[in-house]
């Protein structure tokens, strides 16, 4: 609907300008010159608005994602274009990359986290997918429990996160990696978004490629 949309163009104006907490429905009440009623019966808060921008991004970059990893015939190459494809979104999308990675808005835990975790986990799914292809399967490991690391603790939360993000399928191994690789290249991401790199004289690019072909020797790896 073209008022929504206009209402959700709005709204991201206000996120690139000041961002999520810059966001209110009055000061896109005087943009779109309407009434506050009306605009109430398309969002009933500003909570609603957000929570539709959170998944709308999610979304997007899922979608994306995926678009740019279309071909699964070498899982080498999968696996790169998965990764290179998020960044791709990211620099292409800085204000709802921030919004859905930068701000606790975006996790799910606050806004309609019976849409937002949805929408936030078919990435996270992709990431693990691309990254079991490469692993393979392991030998003597048809379980999916068996341990990654040294804290008992730790792999409680990787088999409760899995069980919730239906990944239970996967290793702990490859959970595990999928959520390293994860914070890894976010936080080269949000480096090179926020302009911190350019200090340091080292191309993001560059950095970026050079992790993606860690992540990918780490998941090709026999495990010990």
């Amino acid at each position: 609907m073209q008022t929504v949309d206009e209402i959700k163009t709005l709204a991201m104006q206000q996120i690139r300008d000041g961002g999520p907490d810059a966001v209110t429905l009055s000061g896109i009440v005087r943009e779109m010159a309407m009434s506050p009623a009306a605009l109430y019966r398309y969002f009933a808060s500003r909570d609603a608005l957000l929570a539709d921008l959170v998944v709308d991004a999610y979304n997007d970059f899922a979608d994306s994602v995926l678009a740019s990893a279309a071909d699964r015939a070498d899982p080498h190459q999968h696996l790169r274009d998965v990764l290179n494809g998020a960044r791709s979104w990211a620099l292409a999308n800085p204000n709802a990359y921030r919004l859905i990675f930068e701000t606790s808005i975006g996790s799910g835990q606050e806004l309609a986290p019976e849409r937002t975790i949805p929408a936030a986990s078919r990435s996270m799914t992709t990431i693990v997918e691309a990254i079991a292809a490469v692993a393979g399967p392991e030998d003597g490991a048809e379980d999916s429990t068996i341990g990654a690391t040294t804290d008992p603790a730790l792999d409680v939360a990787l088999d409760a996160w899995a069980e919730r993000s239906e990944l239970s399928q996967y290793p702990r191994r490859v959970l595990l990696l999928g959520l390293a690789a994860w914070t890894r290249l976010h936080g080269i991401m949000s480096l090179e978004l926020g302009g911190h790199l350019p200090a340091t004289g080292i191309d993001a690019g560059l950095l970026y490629a050079n992790e993606i072909e860690a992540i990918r020797a780490e998941a090709s790896a026999r495990p010990v």
